[in-house]
């Protein structure tokens, strides 16, 4: 890092929240006990991963123990008698220990059984394995399959598919709580799959494939993608094209003062007089792409990235797709900032 980039962050140490301090401060206690262990020898290096897999840009070891440290640190508590009064007492296996002032009994934080303090009531609690987080997390910065992601971490693929779906839960729910100013809204469909399960209930077909039918029809899934021109993005998996459905969506989310932009759908137009907002339909089949400074190149654009991306999955589980809309709207919005560690974080929720 040269001198001038380094001085930009410390300038910046000043104006960063307290989360984010915790987060800088397990980041750097992390990198210096990396860079104090001592270099293994060839031979030592274990092979994790088989020959022809993805080369990964390993997180720093230890970053998930010390992030998880930092949690408890913030809001401390024995997980015997939940008092808050403890002290430090120690350390067992490179951990912290601590010992609780009421009950005087000793714990040590990222232990399983000692989840309820940094971990209970996340969809993180009770999994195991914590020294491979990080390196699940950068499998989930990189956008790769299951399969890959087991053979990286040698792990079980059942384990890579729980892991994921866990790391995602929290994810998913991240959506903005309001949307102002110019606000584009559009549906796009992805086919209706059932991979993965045993029933069918039809012919199975290639993963990833087409509708048997040509059009809209029961085959595909709609999806609503509402986008401003900040670009905060919310979606959500819709019932049907109806107004019920759009509102469902649009209606706490829309605020005062905002104009709708969609294309020339009765619901969105609907919705907007029910809501008492500025609506700009534009009806796409006669041409029409913009009305003024009035258009939907925002959300389409936001949407062909997403059906991009999607397609590295070879089609995806109907049931699991808010969870992949959740994990892409955290790639969109975080950009080149999103880190291995900070996917770890949004896990625990």
């Amino acid at each position: 890092m040269s001198d001038v980039v380094f001085q930009r962050l410390l300038n910046a140490i000043p104006s960063l929240r307290p989360v984010q301090l915790a987060e800088l401060a397990a980041a750097v206690k992390a990198r210096l006990a990396a860079t104090s262990a001592p270099a293994l020898a060839p031979a030592q290096v274990p092979a994790l991963e088989p020959a022809g897999t993805d080369p990964e840009p390993l997180a720093p070891a230890g970053t998930t123990i010390a992030t998880i440290e930092a949690r408890f640190a913030g809001a401390p508590q024995c997980p015997h008698c939940t008092s808050a009064s403890i002290k430090k007492w120690g350390s067992a296996n490179a951990l912290k220990r601590y010992r609780c002032k009421a009950c005087k009994a000793t714990f040590v934080v990222p232990k399983a059984r000692f989840q309820r303090n940094a971990l209970t009531g996340t969809p993180l609690a009770q999994l195991h394995r914590r020294e491979l987080w990080d390196r699940h997390a950068g499998a989930l910065l990189d956008g790769i399959s299951l399969r890959k992601a087991a053979a990286r971490l040698a792990i079980d693929l059942t384990t890579s598919f729980r892991w994921r779906h866990r790391f995602l839960e929290a994810i998913k729910s991240m959506q903005p709580k309001t949307l102002q100013g110019t606000v584009e809204a559009d549906e796009t469909y992805f086919l209706h799959s059932r991979k993965g399960s045993r029933d069918l209930g039809r012919p199975a077909r290639k993963r990833g494939g087409k509708a048997s039918k040509r059009g809209l029809s029961d085959e595909q899934v709609p999806v609503l993608i509402a986008r401003d021109r900040d670009k905060a993005t919310a979606d959500r998996i819709l019932d049907d094209r109806s107004e019920r459905s759009i509102a469902g969506l649009l209606g706490p989310l829309v605020s005062d003062g905002s104009v709708l932009v969609s294309d020339g759908a009765r619901a969105y137009r609907a919705f907007a007089d029910k809501a008492r907002i500025p609506h700009v339909g534009l009806v796409l089949s006669r041409g029409e792409r913009t009305w003024g400074i009035y258009h939907v190149q925002n959300v389409n654009a936001y949407t062909s990235r997403l059906k991009r991306w999607m397609r590295r999955f070879n089609g995806v589980a109907t049931k699991y797709l808010d969870s992949y809309l959740g994990w892409h709207r955290m790639n969109d919005r975080e950009g080149n900032t999103l880190t291995a560690n900070r996917i770890f974080i949004a896990a625990m929720g």
